[in-house]
């Protein structure tokens, strides 16, 4: 039987595997734009471990923005939502107009869009993801939504196959 602790554990070291190692290899000229799928899909990833009971996506989301993000991004929050379904189901940037290499811009307005920088936005996920993993290893109640969300879905784990 696998404690709480150990199920913490395994879940932060494959989630730092893939997305906190992964997304680095992708702030390129040609892998920014999947560099802002992969870092909304880990948020989307950590707000299911923190809100299981919630069944809306966009809620859990924009709620572990809120919870566990700095400034500015709290305020953002819905915007992010919306950024985040454009990119996915419209291939565009929505409400924002995005860049990367030009921390100089990031949150700053540009045309009459606030910019967002790949690599400070992916700065901010690991921000996000220390205040998550240290929220939940000290807090009865986080660690059972996480221990019913990993019973619910299963835990990812990408290995080599024989």
């Amino acid at each position: 039987m696998v404690t709480p602790s150990e199920l913490i554990a395994r879940v932060r070291g494959e989630f730092s595997r893939i997305y906190l190692r992964g997304i680095p290899s992708l702030l390129t000229d040609e892998g920014a734009f999947l560099s802002f799928i992969c870092t909304f899909t880990a948020i989307e990833a950590l707000s299911g471990f923190a809100r299981p009971k919630e069944k809306k996506n966009g809620t859990r989301f924009k709620e572990f923005v809120r919870d566990y993000f700095p400034e500015p991004y709290p305020s953002h929050a819905d915007n992010l939502w919306k950024l985040r379904n454009a990119l996915v189901h419209a291939f565009s940037p929505g409400p924002y107009a995005l860049t990367h290499h030009h921390s100089e811009v990031h949150f700053t307005m540009q045309d009459g869009r606030y910019a967002l920088n790949a690599e400070d936005f992916f700065g901010t996920l690991l921000v996000a993801t220390q205040q998550y993993f240290s929220a939940v290893t000290g807090d009865t109640t986080l660690q059972a939504a996480f221990v019913e969300r990993a019973d619910d879905t299963g835990v990812m784990i990408v290995k080599t196959m024989p």
